[in-house]
């Protein structure tokens, strides 16, 4: 029997109501509220490229972040519980209180807390995931390690832990504990680098974006950071919410609004191509080798990405201020784009020593593009 679309959002606005379902981690949780914004960024490429026609993220609903197949007519839901760990593996003490002299779960272990959360929906199909940084070792049914597995089902632990499972949620909910189906539960480990999430994301989003519009790959930081700030600022509010369409406008995410920032990237002028233009009209004026223009454009490439990926931390960094003054200066004085290119390379030649001749011309091309670009001044 389907259950109607009106039963399953009365459940999902019901379960807002309640406070005894959700498990806030507060307005400024600080780095653990950006792992989480980051994270939604990853899971939104990862749906984005499996081509999912609709989702749905609402950030602190019932755990740290909620995703629904749709915006207007969800059946399933998956619940997240995301925990960063500095250092070791997650065992089973920590995430279910058991252990293996005592293998009677504790109610207020983070995997219990999410399992009572999943059971809670009966209208939607509910699954969860316990996600984290890093990885698990835990006892198995099959006897092999933990550790190397990125994702664990929670029935795949050994039958004593699972079997105790079992027992301890049934008597929660005044089921059988054949009832209990444990394969709603997941331990999930993500590769996301924590120590620079905006460069890992930056790195993931250039790449699908060099897939799907290549045109506005340059932008990828640009849009890592749009959308953290959006996400951000939902996964901030933890105001009580009515209905869906409520819900959705103060925490929600919806895939429309990840298509919409996708297609705004397209009216931003095309970074690479105005490059190359500026690259093809240096090289008529200096009247450069096949060979010459080829290594300058190989080394503005790099430059491009490795600007994009590692921000000022990488080896094309500098101190712009003296090279905006010249910028600045070149623009008032009408000066040509060859006069105002020599004057770019003496300055990096001397901030940035290290360069070859290449690459110093092919960094001046670059800032001398984002400036125009930009239609900025210091």
């Amino acid at each position: 029997m389907t259950i109607p679309v009106t039963s399953r959002i009365a459940e999902i606005e019901k379960i807002e109501s309640d406070d005894n379902l959700h498990d806030f981690a507060g307005p400024h949780s600080g780095k653990g509220s950006d792992f989480a914004s980051y994270w939604i960024i990853f899971r939104i490429v990862e749906l984005e490229k499996a081509k999912r026609s609709d989702y749905l993220f609402v950030c602190e609903y019932m755990q740290d972040v909620a995703e629904f197949d749709s915006s207007s007519a969800p059946e399933h839901l998956k619940l997240y519980q995301l925990k960063k760990k500095e250092g070791g593996y997650w065992t089973e003490s920590e995430l279910t209180g058991q252990t293996k002299k005592k293998k009677m779960p504790k109610g207020d272990k983070p995997v219990m807390k999410l399992m009572n959360h999943v059971l809670s929906f009966q209208a939607l199909q509910a699954t969860g995931v316990f996600l984290s940084n890093s990885k698990f070792h835990v006892a198995l049914a099959t006897g092999q390690s933990s550790i190397n597995q990125e994702s664990i089902g929670l029935h795949e632990l050994e039958a004593t832990y699972c079997a105790e499972l079992k027992k301890a949620i049934a008597d929660t909910r005044s089921i059988n504990p054949s009832d209990v189906d444990l394969k709603v539960l997941e331990l999930r480990y993500t590769p996301l680098a924590l120590d620079d999430l905006e460069r890992h994301l930056s790195g993931v989003m250039l790449e699908y974006l060099t897939e799907i519009a290549p045109d506005s790959a340059s932008q990828a930081s640009s849009l890592v950071e749009t959308l953290f700030s959006r996400i951000r600022a939902r996964a901030r509010r933890t105001e009580k919410c009515v209905g869906l369409s409520d819900l959705i406008s103060k925490r929600g995410f919806p895939r429309d609004s990840f298509v919409k920032a996708v297609e705004s990237l397209k009216a931003i002028p095309n970074g690479a191509a105005h490059r190359i233009k500026l690259l093809d009209k240096l090289s008529q004026k200096y009247d450069w080798s096949t060979y010459e223009q080829t290594q300058v454009q190989i080394a503005l490439t790099v430059c491009a990405r490795e600007k994009i990926l590692a921000g000022d931390a990488c080896r094309w960094a500098l101190d712009k201020s003296s090279l905006a003054s010249i910028l600045s200066i070149s623009v008032d004085m009408g000066y040509s784009d060859q006069e105002t290119f020599e004057s770019v390379c003496e300055c990096l030649a001397a901030e940035i020593p290290e360069l070859r001749p290449m690459e110093i011309k092919a960094l001046a091309i670059y800032e001398m593009t984002e400036w125009n670009l930009n239609q900025t001044r210091a």
